[in-house]
């Protein structure tokens, strides 16, 4: 076998022959490795790119048509082979990135849901810790959206205990949340 051509060894693996193909393997393996590994960085990435082209000479072996030399058939074989491998990995890495940006979401989602869960029911345990006169203007004040105006009038005081229940009331707040 190992005299023969090519061509002559293409038209034996066409009939099936298994010497042919280990001919074949036989002469091309190495350079088609050096070559993988090369382009690769990676011996074993190098490995199954060599094992695949070959796969695909064998599975093909009925119906190739060669057109230029066997060693220019088998590096076009290689190169699309590591094409493929390239396509793959990216489009592994960019789902991978997809995949990290979404449980990145949804881990701080789900965190930001429990935090403004426990800071709301924080913040109503404190106002209503509150002194009565403190929470009620509190209250006018952020619940009910009224002017500082509107609540000294409802309740009959004046505007500036109304502002300074108010601070007190956000400093309070400020002190006791401030962990949250």
């Amino acid at each position: 076998m190992k005299q023969l051509t090519d061509l002559a060894l293409l038209d034996l693996l066409r009939e099936d022959n298994d010497d042919a193909f280990n001919e074949i393997y036989s002469r091309y393996w190495e350079v088609v490795y050096a070559i993988a590994c090369k382009k690769l960085n990676n011996r074993e990435e190098a490995k199954d790119v060599v094992h695949d082209l070959f796969m695909v000479i064998w599975v093909k072996r009925h119906s190739l048509k060669i057109t230029t030399t066997f060693i220019g058939f088998i590096y076009t074989i290689l190169k699309n082979k590591l094409t493929d491998l390239n396509r793959r990995q990216t489009l592994r890495i960019k789902h991978d990135v997809e995949y990290l940006n979404i449980t990145e979401e949804t881990d701080n989602s789900l965190f930001e849901q429990y935090s403004t869960k426990e800071l709301a029911n924080h913040l109503t345990l404190e106002i209503q810790s509150m002194p009565v006169g403190m929470r009620k203007v509190f209250q006018m004040s952020r619940e009910e959206d009224l002017s500082v105006n509107e609540i000294a009038g409802r309740l009959s005081i004046s505007s500036q205990t109304v502002k300074n229940q108010i601070t007190s009331a956000l400093k309070r707040l400020r002190v006791k949340c401030q962990l949250y």
